[in-house]
């Protein structure tokens, strides 16, 4: 019973400290009513959420390693960043140029990324740059891809369009959750 009692404030912990970085750089304030709010907040946040972020004891403080976060900077600043002007120049000149749309739904494979933070994430930047969305990630036998609605299908095979629609992304994601 100790043990369980113990998973359970780690996690909390480990949600916590995320949640008050966050919510110290949205505020940007120091004053003492704007931090013990934070405080507040981010604890009855972990306290109803932990469960949801932190599902083993595996992945309860990996998120904290240094070059973890290291690489998650460069990441969302230089890789993310590249990605989405990248996708948002291609949908610009498509629509400018008035050039017709090739809309499908693609089934492309993930390797390497077996962590669901990682799955998650990559599905997330892959919905968040123009012209696609992550409908759905399935596992089928360790196999493990996702469907993508393109809007504007460029290679029907799932290998090229696996490098077309992730670019960078996933190298990079499997460094930081492998």
């Amino acid at each position: 019973m100790q043990t369980k009692h113990k998973r359970r404030l780690r996690s909390i912990v480990v949600t916590f400290i995320p949640c008050y970085i966050f919510w110290l750089l949205l505020t940007l304030s120091l004053e003492p009513t704007e931090l013990l709010m934070g405080v507040v907040v981010c604890l009855l946040t972990a306290l109803f959420s932990s469960s949801f972020f932190v599902q083993n004891e595996e992945d309860a403080f990996r998120f904290f390693n240094p070059l973890r976060i290291i690489y998650l900077v460069v990441f969302f600043v230089v890789i993310f960043t590249g990605e989405l002007f990248r996708s948002n120049w291609a949908m610009a000149k498509t629509v400018l140029l008035r050039r017709p749309f090739h809309q499908a739904i693609v089934k492309i494979p993930v390797t390497g990324i077996k962590n669901y933070y990682g799955l998650a994430m990559l599905a997330d930047c892959i919905t968040l740059t123009p012209g696609t969305i992550t409908m759905d990630v399935i596992d089928e036998d360790g196999e493990i891809s996702m469907y993508v609605q393109w809007m504007n299908m460029e290679s029907s095979d799932p290998e090229v369009a696996g490098e077309m629609i992730k670019g960078r992304m996933e190298k990079w994601l499997r460094r930081i959750w492998g």
